[in-house]
């Protein structure tokens, strides 16, 4: 069953806007995929993984990582979170897949060579197009799921983040002033969206899902790659049942005070 996180996103607005006052980098850890090598970023502290397989930028991330190859020539892997292998690799026919997501019960990405939108299973099998994008107007790469049940898609040669239903239905859009936009993402912490772009490599940037700028942060310190697919743990995003529990109360006490303050 597709993962639903609206909780999660209806208060991720407040929890970003607390975060506007300065850098603080992503609440959880964005892992992002350089081709070479796997990068985490959580905070503004950075960690980097050298020794994978050549060409994995396309990654999906919920409660281990998976990724593909660029193009069919190399396997994808799967990794735990800490970014080491588990010795399962994926094989299968794909061309220029740079940026990956999921639903947790399958996978999404765009086929940069055809600028559709592509579904396969949760270990990169049996893929197929779910629908086309207007290749007229624009040229895309970058692909994330909302948490609710649609999907967020970033132009490559224009400068917009556009929103679609599974359908391929476009429901809205926003303007990031830059183009070839790399690494879209979710963080369903927060329910926020990041991205980079291959023209400031190591330099991230946080919007709300209404295209309001949160913060710019910039990775020091080493050669950034050229992170061209980026996602965050979608599993991390789900509360155990007990965290809905102090959720609740706190809600109720929130609305106790407010009608104290009414009289």
């Amino acid at each position: 069953m597709r993962k639903h996180i609206t909780l999660i996103a209806v208060f991720g607005g407040a929890l970003a806007a607390s975060n506007s006052f300065g850098q603080t980098g992503p609440n959880s850890t964005y892992y992002l995929g350089g081709g070479a090598i796997l990068w985490a970023i959580h905070g503004l502290g950075d960690t980097m993984v050298n020794s994978v397989s050549s060409d994995e930028y396309n990654i999906a991330v919920d409660g281990d990582i998976r990724t593909t190859a660029e193009r069919s020539s190399f396997p994808g892997t799967q990794y735990d979170l800490s970014m080491n292998p588990t010795g399962t690799t994926y094989g299968g026919t794909w061309a220029g897949l740079f940026d990956g997501t999921t639903d947790g019960v399958k996978n999404y990405t765009v086929d940069y060579d055809t600028d559709s939108v592509l579904v396969f299973d949760r270990d990169w099998q049996n893929g197929q197009t779910l629908f086309s994008l207007d290749s007229s107007a624009h040229q895309f790469l970058g692909i994330t799921y909302d948490g609710q049940g649609g999907l967020y898609v970033s132009d490559w040669a224009g400068t917009m983040v556009h929103h679609y239903t599974m359908n391929g239905v476009e429901t809205g859009s926003f303007d990031v002033g830059y183009d070839s936009i790399t690494c879209l993402a979710m963080d369903y912490t927060t329910g926020t969206l990041w991205m980079g772009s291959q023209n400031h490599k190591g330099t991230f940037d946080e919007y709300m899902t209404d295209g309001t700028h949160l913060q710019t942060v910039t990775y020091g310190g080493i050669n950034p790659p050229n992170t061209l697919g980026g996602e965050f743990d979608l599993a991390a995003a789900v509360p155990e049942p007990a965290s809905f529990a102090v959720l609740g109360l706190g809600l109720g006490a929130f609305a106790l005070l407010r009608r104290k303050r009414a009289k």
